[in-house]
């Protein structure tokens, strides 16, 4: 399947066509310091368009909800920390599983700006990001204490794009999470570009191989940190959130009555 073969779709009958979109990287550029980074000019109005157009319309990041919900407003769907959090248009749902692990998060966290610094320590409460995009010398050293610490606390380590993550060990992705608004779609298109994204690729990928879906589309913004996994489950590839917002400002004029 192809972007192409699912604008057919959105075209014809937009109210059963989904949009999935990450935040990092797809609809933000990528900038030292992840508290500043904000959604490029234009995305967030596209989007709040293309929700009162299609039948859903989510974005699905490692973010919280609550740095996403600046930015994204209802109807906008929004699905933080890989699927552990999920605001809909009249409640947020958390993932009772993760609650357990608040307290050795908050140890976690504690340490981790002990040892690497408060700038490079992203607090998520229900998960970590410790960077090394400041500095690239520290990434091994980085690896190796998220390898120890998920070893000795049981928290579920996963690298990330110039960066670590300690997770809750429960069974959640973005796949999970895409998994969830399906249900009534026959298109759907998913744009990311970073490997928490892969299990929603592959998600859309298997829907259509089984016939839950008739038609879908992932769409990769690919950069020089890009995996060549990301280039194997995708069907289309851009290299800018410019050109991903592009593909948003078409889904809106096709989906215009």
């Amino acid at each position: 399947m192809s972007l192409d073969e699912v604008y057919s779709l959105v075209s014809s009958d937009p109210g059963r066509c989904a949009l999935f979109t990450d935040f990092d990287g797809t609809l933000s550029d990528i900038i030292d310091d992840p508290a500043l980074v904000e959604p490029i000019a234009g995305a967030g109005e596209v989007l709040a368009d293309l929700a009162n157009l299609l039948g859903t319309v989510a974005v699905v990041s490692g973010r919280p909800v609550g740095f996403l919900e600046r930015f994204f407003a209802t109807p906008i769907q929004l699905s933080g920390l890989y699927g552990l959090e999920n605001r809909t248009a009249d409640r947020l749902l958390i993932d009772s599983a993760a609650l357990e692990w608040l307290p050795v998060l908050s140890k976690t966290a504690d340490e981790a700006r002990e040892q690497f610094g408060t700038e490079s320590v992203e607090d998520k409460r229900y998960s970590l990001t410790v960077h090394y995009r400041r500095s690239a010398q520290d990434a091994d050293r980085i690896q190796a204490w998220a390898t120890e610490v998920a070893a000795r606390t049981g928290l579920d380590a996963r690298g990330a794009k110039m960066s670590v993550e300690l997770h809750p060990p429960v069974e959640r992705s973005k796949g999970d999470a895409v998994s969830d608004m399906l249900v009534g779609m026959h298109a759907a298109i998913y744009i990311g570009d970073d490997v928490g994204d892969l299990p929603a690729f592959a998600r859309l990928r298997d829907a259509v191989d089984s016939g839950e879906l008739e038609r879908a589309a992932t769409v990769l913004v690919a950069n020089h940190e890009t995996v060549p996994e990301m280039h194997e489950l995708a069907t289309d590839v851009v290299d800018t959130p410019e050109a991903a917002l592009e593909i948003l400002k078409k889904l809106s004029e096709l989906a215009t009555p």
